[in-house]
This record gives C-alpha cells, structure tokens and sequence, in this order.
C-alpha cells in the first residue's frame, strides 16, 4: 500500500518546474545581500522568523526564537548579535540602538534586512512557480 506522500508525489514533482540556473544564480546573488554565513541553517532561520513576525505583526524577544528555533537563548543572541551589528536587526518599536538589549527587548529585522530577506524569498518564489 502506497503512503499518501508516495500517492501524490509525482503529481507535486510534474507539476513544479525547477530551473537549476535560476536557482543557483538567485544562490550567488544573495551573497550581494547578506553575508554567505548568513545562510548557514542558524542565521538563516533567525533570518527568516524575524521577517514572518515582522509581517505579521508579532512581536517576538530571544527567548521567543530560542523556543521557535530549538536553540539556547546563549545561541540565538550570538547570532542576533552579528546581524545587528551588520545593521540587520533592531529593536521592534524602532528604539535607538542605544537601547537595544538583545537579550530582552522584542526584536524585528531593520528595513534594510526586511527588504533583502523579502528579495531572496521573492527570488526563490520564481525560481520554484
């Protein structure tokens, strides 16, 4: 007896088409955007949870992406940490960097981390529809 994965599997896999040099050049381009370390799974996953909080409107702290993330709240700040000192994080109500406090405050990507993380998914969107 087939699983259902194994029933529907081929009708997902004729119904995408994947254009592997969109896909690897969408791969290069984002290094334009963000550092390459950026995308290790971590940074990545950081990344990508402070963008879905961000538009849905959900405040979110460290502990919050710890919980999310699997990670120890140590993790997620060393990592939070480097992208806000890459100019990719700040504080959720727009406060001064001055007052940012990694560790307690309710974070959100800067308009600038808001935008490119938007623009690699946008990219991938294509490169999978």
């Amino acid at each position: 007896m087939l699983s259902e994965i194994e029933r529907i599997f081929p009708t997902i896999c004729s119904k995408m088409k994947i254009d592997v040099d969109a896909l690897i050049t969408v791969r290069k381009n984002r290094g334009e955007l963000f550092r390459e370390e950026y995308f290790s799974n971590r940074f990545w996953d950081v990344i990508l949870t402070l963008y879905s909080h961000d538009i849905n409107e959900r405040p979110i702290n460290t502990d919050g992406l710890a919980e999310n993330l699997k990670l120890s709240q140590a993790a997620v700040v060393r990592h939070l940490t480097v992208l806000a000192a890459d100019g990719f994080v700040c504080g959720y109500e727009g406060g001064s960097d001055a007052d940012l406090d990694l560790a307690t405050d309710n974070l959100a990507l800067t308009s600038k981390g808001f935008e490119n993380a938007g623009t690699v998914i946008r990219q991938m969107r294509r490169v999978f529809t």
